[in-house]
C-alpha cells in the first residue's frame, strides 16, 4: 500500500479514530465518580487509561472530558469500575439492546470496532482499493442484516455485557456470537497506545466464556462475516461448483430451496419472538436486584444498578442454568474491627452500604457492589475486605417467587 499517497485531508477524513457512535460527546457522569462522593478517593484509572490525555483533572478534583482532545473511542466506558462514563447520544447500555434485540432474529451475531472501518476508509484511497472497498461492502450488508453490531471500541464492552449475549445462545435462532478482528489491527490503531487494549477486551470475553459456558469466535476475514442468505445464479456460477446444465439447474434450485427454508423459519417464529421479548421483560422480576429495587428507602439512600449490573442480572433472569458459574467479587465487613465511622457509606458510589438501625451495623447489599474497592481505601479500621459470590445470589428462590406472585395478586 503506498501511504504517501494518503494526504493530510484524507487521514482526517478516514481518521480510524473517528466513530458513528452519535453526534454527542463522551462526558464523566459525577453522580457515580468515585472522586465526586463525599468522602473522595483517588482514582485515575480512566485519566491513566486514555491514549490521547482528554480526561483531565479540575481543582475540585472532578474528572473532565476535554472534547478536543477525545477521539470518542469509549474505551473509558469499559475499564471505569463503576460505570461513571457515558456518552450524550448513545449509551453502552442501548447498545446491549440493540444486539439482544438481534439475537432474536438472526443465528449469528458479530462485533467490531468502528475502527475496522476507518482502516478500511484509508486503504481505499490508496493505490489498492479494490480489496478495501469489497470489504466496506460486506460490512455494511452485514450491518444492514443486524448481523453486524458496531462499536467504537471492544474494549467498550464489560464482561458482564459479552455474558448478556452468550447467554442468549440456544434461544430461538441464535447460536454464535464472534469478533471481526483483522489480524494486526489493534497494533496499527491509536486507541491503543499503552498496548493494553486486546489485553482489556480480551480479559473481558474470557470471563464471559467462563461464566456462561459459550465461546466467541474470531473473524478475520470481510468474507467470513454472518449475512443473510441470498439466493443467487451469479453467485452460483462462481463458486467452481459443476458447471453442466443439469448440475447448474439443480444447484441453484437447492439454494432457492434453503433461501425459502429459512425465510419460512423466520416467518414462523415472528410471534416466537413477540412472546420471548414479553418474557423478557418479566425476566427480571424474578430477580433479587428487582425486588432490591422496589423496597421504600430514603431519598439519597437508594442504591444504584450500574449499567453492567442489570446487564448481568438481567441475563440471569432469562436463562439461570450457568448462574452457578458466575463469580463476582464483593465487599464485606469484619463488624469486628467495624468502629461505625460510616467513611465507607460516605465513599460507595452506588450507595450499596447503609446503616442499619436495629442491629446499628454496617450492610453490604451484594446485589448492587461493584467491588470497587472505595471501601477499603478509606476505611480507618481495615475493617472493609472482599468476598466471593455467585450468580444465584442474584435470583430469587422458589418461596420468595410464590411470596411475591402472591403479594401481587393481593395488589
Amino acid at each position: 500500500m503506498d501511504t504517501e499517497l494518503l494526504t493530510l485531508e484524507i487521514k482526517q477524513e478516514n481518521n480510524p479514530g473517528f466513530t458513528d457512535f452519535g453526534s454527542g460527546n463522551v462526558i464523566a457522569l459525577t453522580s457515580q465518580c468515585l472522586r465526586c462522593t463525599r468522602k473522595p478517593t483517588s482514582c485515575t484509572i480512566c485519566s491513566e487509561f486514555c491514549p490521547t490525555g482528554a480526561i483531565e483533572t479540575e481543582l475540585d478534583g472532578r474528572p473532565r472530558i476535554d472534547n478536543a482532545k477525545c477521539m470518542r473511542c469509549a474505551a473509558c466506558v469499559g475499564i471505569c469500575p463503576v460505570n461513571a462514563i457515558g456518552c450524550t447520544t448513545r449509551t453502552s447500555q442501548q447498545f446491549t439492546r440493540h444486539a439482544l434485540q438481534a439475537t432474536l432474529r438472526i443465528d449469528h451475531l458479530a462485533v467490531c470496532c468502528e475502527r475496522t472501518c476507518g482502516l478500511l476508509r484509508l486503504r481505499s484511497h490508496t493505490d489498492e482499493p479494490f480489496e478495501a472497498h469489497r470489504a466496506l461492502r460486506l460490512i455494511e450488508e452485514s450491518k444492514a442484516s443486524d448481523h453486524l453490531l458496531v462499536v467504537p471500541c471492544l474494549a467498550m464492552l464489560a464482561k458482564e455485557v459479552w455474558f448478556a449475549i452468550l447467554n442468549e445462545i440456544g434461544t430461538l435462532r441464535f447460536t454464535a456470537l464472534s469478533v471481526f478482528l483483522p489480524t494486526g489491527q489493534c497494533a496499527q490503531c491509536p486507541v491503543n497506545l499503552c498496548d493494553n487494549i486486546e489485553d482489556l477486551f480480551g480479559k473481558a470475553i474470557v470471563t464471559a466464556e467462563q461464566w456462561s459456558g459459550h465461546r466467541v469466535g474470531i473473524i478475520t476475514s470481510a468474507e467470513e462475516l454472518p449475512q443473510t442468505r441470498k439466493a443467487n445464479v451469479r453467485a452460483y456460477l462462481a463458486s467452481g461448483n459443476t458447471m453442466d446444465r443439469r448440475g447448474i439447474f439443480t444447484g441453484f434450485l437447492d439454494e432457492l430451496r434453503q433461501t425459502w427454508e429459512e425465510n419460512a423459519v423466520v416467518g414462523n417464529k415472528a410471534m416466537d419472538e413477540v412472546q420471548y421479548q414479553r418474557d423478557r421483560r418479566k425476566s427480571f422480576d424474578r430477580t433479587r436486584l428487582s425486588s432490591e429495587l422496589k423496597k421504600p428507602r430514603q431519598a439519597n439512600r437508594t442504591p444504584i444498578a450500574s449499567t453492567s449490573r442489570y446487564a448481568l442480572v438481567e441475563a440471569l433472569g432469562r436463562n439461570d442454568l450457568s448462574a452457578e458459574d458466575v463469580r463476582l467479587s464483593v465487599s464485606a465487613t469484619d463488624k469486628s474491627k467495624c468502629t461505625l465511622c460510616g467513611d465507607c457509606i460516605d465513599v460507595c458510589p452506588v450507595k450499596a452500604r447503609a446503616f442499619d438501625k436495629e442491629t446499628t451495623e454496617v450492610l453490604v447489599l451484594e446485589t448492587f457492589c461493584l467491588a470497587c474497592s472505595a471501601c477499603l481505601q478509606v476505611c480507618p479500621s481495615e475493617a472493609c475486605y472482599f468476598t466471593e459470590i455467585d450468580g444465584r445470589l442474584f435470583l430469587l428462590d422458589e418461596a420468595e417467587l410464590e411470596q411475591k406472585a402472591t403479594a401481587g395478586k393481593g395488589e
